[in-house]
């Protein structure tokens, strides 16, 4: 194993899961009652330990040892095998999925939180049960009770892995163009059962030696299904099938074909798969022909929303190395002494600005996604159909924002953190450099942030005519109205109440460029837009968790562990709000320019 630089700590988990958000409230829920607060501190404390003492050493295998292809074989470090049996062992794989199948049944919100800490951990190793559940749960939810009984129980205990199938050479974000075929297997008496001939890449975890089955879940087109993705359908391809009784059966005839040779994630096994290269492979069709892409979305924004988890999760650790470092770095008098000491780096200016980008950044990436997740729980629990049915729809508005957000942000601050480490940032003796190439993957996969972009901007803020998208954002407004003058924090929420006024404003003119004939400008400003509103929506957090951090520092020592705590907090939603917010200004500014010389310039130019 390489050396573990894991050293996440538990204060802002538990502040977001139990002060920001009502975990009160979260277990109040029939589906939780038999859990307490103190529960859930032992599973944060849990999943701590295990990412330091069993995902973190085993992290940079997966970044120099990898993932080794050799003929049609994958093979994973063994320090990756360990990880995925003390997972198994005790029942980390699925932590918020159904007990009914295997699962620990708890809330989204922690669920969350235990991801953050693992990807944080150990990105490359979590690929696995990461897919696999996601692909388990949508067997459980779409499946019959065969199906059910076959596959899911297996899938959230790591016994078997598993896919989403998407990808193709010639088929990549437009799914549509998929040529991958299903027809009928008259050979197996049931009509469920198709043969399935094709070929995906860019599969994410398509093959490993981690588990003894591999579950892909594969959008193939139905021999003689209208084109387009109104015509794709959603099947079960076991690499090894399965017999009625749950045993397996013999080989399913899915080759792997080769893996990428990536910057980053070299742990994660990104496979091309063949499928009935003999004729012999059989996928089981999920639900009703022709509705694949429905089906499989449910799979792809939980995916999302974990991708966004993971550019903040690699950015805390990155900020995690940092800090620890500027600690113990001595370089330099002080700016203001030249003359002076050697001091350690953290007490010069600049390397407390990059410090401070990386802590107000990554805490309100963690309130961003904590918030989400909270909601999750909400939508799924909540007795109150309507207030269920609201909270799906905010989870549906900030999840473009989630992805694309949090994985962009998250790049940026590792860039911070090499800088702050300065020469050995760029070097292997430390992490952070592997933090940067793990960490880009996130704004590329389960949709490029332009998608995420135009997915906000086409569907997601126009829900029921625009009506959620309003009412978010006149919440954020009330939180203004009612804390402008507050005595701390009056510069932060004005500042927040002319970036929310702006963004807003310029929401508008999306409509106005597509009524107006100039449909071009929504896709030339789609990325920035999205990176407005995700900028307000943290602000807007952040300064609730600084007011909440005013009142319980009045309740403590100033100088206790709680105190040193409360009064980071408040300071970091001062930073956050004047040095992060505040970007939404200078892309407002480009906003009224209405250029669009990056259009207009010739071609042959570039």
């Amino acid at each position: 194993m390489g050396i573990n630089f894991f050293r996440r700590d538990d204060r802002d988990i538990k502040f977001v899961i139990k002060e920001h958000n009502s975990l009160d409230k979260i277990l109040s829920y029939t589906a939780y009652q038999d859990f307490t607060v103190e529960d859930m501190d032992m599973v944060i404390d849990e999943s701590l330990k295990v990412g330091r003492e069993v995902m973190g050493p085993a992290n940079q295998d997966g970044d120099r040892i990898g993932a080794v292809y050799n003929d049609g074989v994958v093979t994973l470090p063994k320090s990756f095998h360990e990880c995925a049996e003390v997972m198994r062992e005790n029942g980390w794989w699925a932590v918020s999925n159904s007990p009914e199948f295997g699962g620990q049944g708890l809330p989204q919100i922690v669920g969350g939180m235990v991801l953050e800490i693992f990807c944080g951990a150990n990105l490359n190793v979590m690929a696995y049960p990461g897919l696999t559940v996601g692909a388990g749960r949508l067997v459980e939810n779409h499946g019959t009770d065969e199906d059910k009984a076959l596959f899911v129980e297996k899938m959230y205990t790591g016994v078997w892995g598993g896919t989403m199938c998407l990808t193709e050479p010639d088929a990549g974000s437009d799914v549509g163009w998929l040529r991958t075929r299903a027809v009928p297997d008259p050979d197996s008496g049931d009509p469920r059962v198709f043969k399935i001939e094709g070929s995906k890449c860019f599969i994410s975890a398509g093959e490993h030696d981690l588990c003894e089955n591999i579950i892909h879940l594969l959008l193939a087109r139905i021999e003689g299904a209208m084109p387009g993705t109104k015509g794709i359908s959603l099947f079960i391809v076991p690499k090894i099938w399965v017999n009625p009784d749950g045993s397996l059966g013999e080989p399913n005839d899915v080759r792997c074909t080769g893996i990428e040779k990536k910057m980053g994630i070299h742990g994660s096994a990104t496979a091309s798969l063949s499928f009935g290269e003999n004729g012999k492979c059989r996928g089981i069709l999920l639900g009703e022909p022709h509705s694949g892409m429905p089906k499989m979305f449910q799979m792809m924004n939980e995916s999302r929303l974990g991708v966004g988890l993971q550019g903040h999760a690699v950015a805390a650790s990155a900020y995690d190395t940092a800090r620890i470092y500027a600690k113990e770095r001595i370089q330099g008098p002080p700016f203001t002494d030249r003359r002076g000491d050697r001091v350690p780096i953290i007490k010069h200016e600049d390397v407390r600005r990059m410090l401070m980008n990386l802590k107000a950044g990554t805490e309100g990436m963690r309130a961003l996604c904590a918030r989400t997740f909270f909601l999750l729980d909400v939508a799924e629990k909540d007795p109150n159909e309507e207030t269920r049915r609201n909270a799906e729809r905010q989870v549906e508005l900030l999840t473009p924002v989630v992805k694309s957000y949090c994985a962009d942000l998250g790049y940026e601050l590792t860039r911070d953190a090499i800088q702050v480490l300065g020469g050995v940032g760029y070097c292997a003796e430390f992490p952070v450099e592997q933090y940067a190439r793990d960490a880009k993957i996130a704004s590329v996969y389960e949709g490029t942030n332009y998608i995420q972009a135009v997915d906000l901007i086409g569907r997601k803020m126009n829900m029921q005519g625009g009506r959620v998208f309003q009412e978010y954002m006149e919440m954020i407004m009330d939180f203004v109205a009612a804390n402008r003058e507050d005595a701390d924090f009056a510069a932060d929420v004005k500042l927040l109440d002319e970036a929310t006024g702006g963004t807003m404003a310029f929401a508008q003119k999306f409509a106005e460029y597509f009524m107006g004939g100039k449909p071009q400008m929504i896709p030339l400003y789609a990325t920035r837009f999205l990176d407005n509103l995700g900028e307000v929506m943290i602000g807007h957090l952040m300064l609730e968790q600084g007011l909440i951090s005013r009142k319980r520092l009045a309740e403590v020592k100033a100088d206790s562990a709680d105190g040193i705590f409360y009064r980071g907090k408040i300071e970091t939603a001062k930073y956050f709000c004047r040095n992060m917010l505040t970007r939404v200004f200078g892309r407002l500014a480009t906003f009224q320019t209405e250029d669009t010389s990056a259009l207009d310039i010739p071609e042959e130019a570039f």
